[in-house]
């Protein structure tokens, strides 16, 4: 089927979370679920940005300020809050905005416009800003002089931004007058498919970058191309917690006669939205949902516009193809086609690509054949399932960020990030993995993994005191880290996960200020609940959050035996007896200072001793019965072993 857009297609921007910023948001009400109930989840998709030459119609790089540098006229500022946009030609401050954050655009040194959200919602009393007691969910809009372009109604328009935001979806809008600014029938969000968070080096998302967006606009103005005007507004709808939002060298430009892009490309196994990297091949079902976006950025119709797809295996060789019909796309318009491809059955396990062009009746005078393209990769598997492609996407165009017990001010223990599974035949899973981000963990840190029923994660009360299944304690040790940092673990029982939808789970804890760093794969925008947070200390008490919109490396596997590790990185360390009714003795064959930990089925730490020499015992007697992890430790190797509590 296909969708006819005439604005651009709004995306779920996934829902984040950081312990210390106070601008949380609950996640997306996705009503009654049953257990193991899949969930279906709107697609997100980037923007395309065009950078072909054309003839430019005006021009900004605000090296007058607001006053304007245009040859046209001066901005103006409207909404409750308007006065928060600024010339700016240093970096943002604020209470949680640090360090050298100012826009990188081509003529940053005449200076930029900004809201400064952040700065605006800090209190500047002290030697350093704090957050005001009650943040100000901000609007205001920077709204430019009034434009005459009936001599080229044809147009496009493109800026520089650099913007951070949090924790929602957080839309900043581009929007079209074609009455003098009455109304505001064209609207873009100019951050969509970017991730949330973005910020200096170290904070979750990473460094924020200077993006170029362009949007067509002809369809917006064709009424009425003499009255133009474009506004760019900081939204309050979606909460207090933007940081800021950077806008320098505005431009608009005539279009070419044939300009036809492909926006973006999609494969979705299972629909929903959810592009797994991997998928097992018992998992894999004979079609899979393909689609994507078309965009007329030029001046005349496209007529007979179709979208090819072609599924190729590693050797190149196509197994399977589709034709996706479009037909006329007028100008300023964008279709969104999608359909069903068959694949063969069973899909042979490798790394497949799928490829996306398009024809048209003018595509050999398309003036930029470089859009006209879009590639995916996907990955079927003996054994191994995965939201994030790490290790099939080609190097050049993956991207990761990471997430771990150092992303948070106060969450170093139990920080959980959970991934979503759909199962479609009944399989025996033992296991699972995660990709460290090698150059961020420590050793000594560790980790456990979990599975739930996606009713205990997203019904309507958050219940993960009860997982279906549950790994013992995995510590780093340095091979992990120079074996590149994918490390897996058994689950103590097998599981037979039945048709439906789960969650699994890396906990992560940090040991002694020993950080765990876990990759994020941000190449393919996500779902919001395809990748989420549970944090235990959270100042909203909600805990869990939508992840970035992105991948965690956070992997299930039906390998027998899967990461389980051939001896203990502290040899000669014995623990009996098992079961016991409460006492434990421990011994160790080389004498030093030990640290012991015990922690309970769901990873949580209940006791802890330590002694000097080569022996001690403890007493679990006060614990409920069940099965004990204990952890011995010199500081640098540790032993991990179980114990049965009667």
């Amino acid at each position: 089927m296909r969708s006819l857009f005439s604005i651009a297609t709004v995306a779920l921007i996934a829902a984040g979370a950081q312990a210390q910023h106070n601008g949380h948001y609950p996640l997306p009400n996705l009503g009654q679920l049953q257990g193991n109930e899949p969930v279906q989840q709107p697609m997100q998709h980037p923007p395309s940005e065009q950078g072909t030459d054309r003839d430019v119609l005006f021009t900004e790089d605000f090296a007058n300020g607001l006053v304007g540098n245009n040859g046209v006229g001066s901005w103006t500022l409207e909404g409750a809050n308007g006065n928060i946009w600024r010339f700016n030609n240093h970096s943002p401050t604020g209470a949680y905005t640090s360090g050298n954050q100012y826009i990188q655009s081509t003529t940053a040194a005449n200076g930029a416009a900004i809201f400064a959200s952040d700065s605006a919602n800090s209190d500047w009393s002290g030697s350093s800003p704090v957050i005001v007691a009650s943040p100000v969910d901000f609007e205001g809009s920077l709204v430019s002089p009034l434009l005459d372009l009936s001599a080229t109604p044809y147009v496009g328009i493109s800026f520089q931004q650099k913007s951070r935001f949090c924790c929602s979806s957080s839309p900043f809008y581009l929007e079209i007058s074609n009455d003098g600014g009455a109304t505001w029938p064209g609207s873009f969000i100019t951050n969509e498919g970017l991730p949330l968070n973005q910020g200096a080096t170290g904070v979750p998302g990473g460094p924020v970058t200077t993006e170029t967006r362009s949007f067509a606009i002809t369809a917006y103005i064709a009424a009425n191309p003499g009255n133009v005007k474009f506004r760019f507004r900081h939204n309050s709808e979606a909460g207090s917690s933007h940081y800021y939002w950077q806008i320098d060298d505005v431009n608009i430009y005539s279009l070419p006669p044939n300009e036809i892009a492909m926006d973006y490309a999609y494969t979705s196994q299972f629909g929903g939205g959810y592009e797994y990297g991997r998928v097992p091949q018992s998992q894999m079902l004979p079609t899979m949902d393909v689609g994507g976006s078309i965009t007329n950025n030029g001046s005349t119709d496209q007529t007979n516009v179709v979208m090819n797809v072609s599924i190729l295996d590693e050797a190149n060789v196509e197994v399977a193809n589709l034709a996706i019909p479009v037909g006329t796309v007028a100008p300023g318009d964008a279709f969104v086609s999608e359909a069903q491809i068959t694949l063969p059955d069973p899909m042979p396990v490798g790394t497949y690509t799928a490829h996306f062009t398009m024809t048209s009746d003018q595509i050999a005078m398309d003036e930029d054949p470089s859009n006209n393209e879009k590639y995916r990769y996907f990955a079927v598997t003996a054994d191994l399932y995965s939201m994030d492609a790490i290790g099939v996407v080609p190097n050049q165009i993956l991207t990761t960020t990471r997430t771990g017990t150092g992303s948070f001010l106060d969450n170093t223990q139990d920080v959980r990030l959970l991934n979503y599974f759909e199962i479609n035949t009944a399989e025996m899973f033992y296991g699972g993995e995660i990709v460290l981000s090698t150059a961020n963990t420590d050793v000594g840190s560790y980790f456990t993994m979990s599975v739930y029923d996606t009713v205990d994660v997203l019904g309507p009360t958050l219940d993960l005191s009860s997982p279906l299944a549950q790994s013992d304690i995995r510590v780093i040790t340095q091979a992990d880290l120079d074996n590149g940092g994918v490390v897996g673990l058994s689950f103590l029982d097998p599981i037979m996960l039945n048709p439906g939808a789960y969650f699994v789970s890396a906990n992560m804890f940090q040991e002694s200020g020993n950080d765990l760093y876990i990759l994020d794969d941000t190449t393919v925008p996500q779902p919001s609940i395809a990748s989420m947070l549970w944090i235990p200390i959270d100042d909203q008490n909600q805990h869990l959050y939508g992840g970035n919109g992105t991948a965690w490396a956070v992997r299930l596997s039906s390998q027998l035996n899967v990461g389980v590790q051939e001896a203990p990185a502290l040899d000669g360390v014995t623990m009996y007896p098992s079961p016991t009714t409460g006492p434990v003795q421990i011994r160790s064959e080389i004498a030093g200072q030990m640290t012991v930990e015990v922690f309970n089925a769901l990873g949580t730490l209940v006791q802890t001793a330590s002694f000097n020499g080569t022996a001690t015992s403890l007493d679990l007697s006060g614990n409920a019965a069940g099965i004990y992890t204990i952890r011995v430790g010199d500081g640098t190797n540790y032993s991990v072993q179980r114990i049965a509590l009667k």
